[in-house]
């Protein structure tokens, strides 16, 4: 309703009617909150906007500025229908200064880096496998990680991360490595944050992160690690 009375007062006061998107068949935009398990420490924050288009294919834009380290990153992901990864790219800030940017692109099997920063530019390939997804820190994207995990508690097992440097240290360039991580399905559960209610798939990563993913865009609602002391939490939510 909130579109279509934007869209009747664009061409009221315009006289131009608002023209569809054919590449586009759902857009998706949020916000998520960074802080302590309390509430009472802010960390930062990530915007994001997830564009689903015509062949089920997704492209997620992601603006993520973690103030408790001084860094900002931007990202932009592309999935397939059924979220294996397409590509990445990544620009980050850091501390220290800019960290650089890099494209990930994936071509069948293999992941090719085409990396550009302080040391200059770097290409490396790696090989991965049928399941896996590129983790590049912001929390928007990190549903799509568990895209094969299921919500059978008796399918845990391990999901294959390829997972980008990001660290503050400028000699190191943004490139990625693979890694095995194991996931727990815990279950189905209801969860409520400001953003609204959602019955989400909860997954326990490296025995350790908690996480809540909602839907079939795969949108995390709520990622807690006990051990440091942090909540990411969906905040903000429209989808067109």
């Amino acid at each position: 309703m909130k579109n279509i009375l934007l869209s009747v007062f664009f061409v009221a006061l315009t006289g131009v009617a608002v023209a569809d998107n054919a590449s586009i068949e759902r857009k998706i935009s949020g916000r998520y909150a960074y802080t302590n398990l309390s509430g009472d420490t802010n960390r930062g924050e990530e915007a994001f906007q997830m564009f689903v288009h015509p062949d089920k294919s997704r492209t997620l834009m992601i603006w993520h500025d973690l103030a408790a380290k001084d860094a900002q990153f931007s990202v932009v992901l592309r999935a397939a229908a059924d979220f294996r990864p397409l590509s990445a790219y990544v620009s980050y800030w850091v501390e220290a200064g800019y960290k650089g940017h890099t494209l990930f692109s994936v071509d069948g099997n293999t992941v090719t880096a085409s990396s550009f920063g302080p040391q200059g530019a770097i290409t490396a390939s790696t090989k991965v496998p049928q399941q896996f997804s590129i983790g590049t820190h912001p929390v928007a994207g990190d549903g799509w990680h568990l895209w094969y995990a299921g919500n059978d508690p008796d399918a845990s097992g391990n999901i294959n991360l390829f997972s980008v440097e990001a660290s503050a240290d400028l000699e190191k360039p943004i490139l990625g490595q693979l890694v095995q991580m194991p996931v727990e399905v815990i279950g189905n559960e209801t969860v409520t944050t400001s953003a609204g209610e959602f019955d989400t798939v909860h997954y326990r990563m490296m025995g350790a992160t908690d996480l809540w993913v909602t839907g079939e865009d795969r949108i995390l609602v709520k990622m807690v690690m006990q051990r440091f002391d942090r909540l990411y939490e969906l905040v903000e939510l429209e989808v067109e």
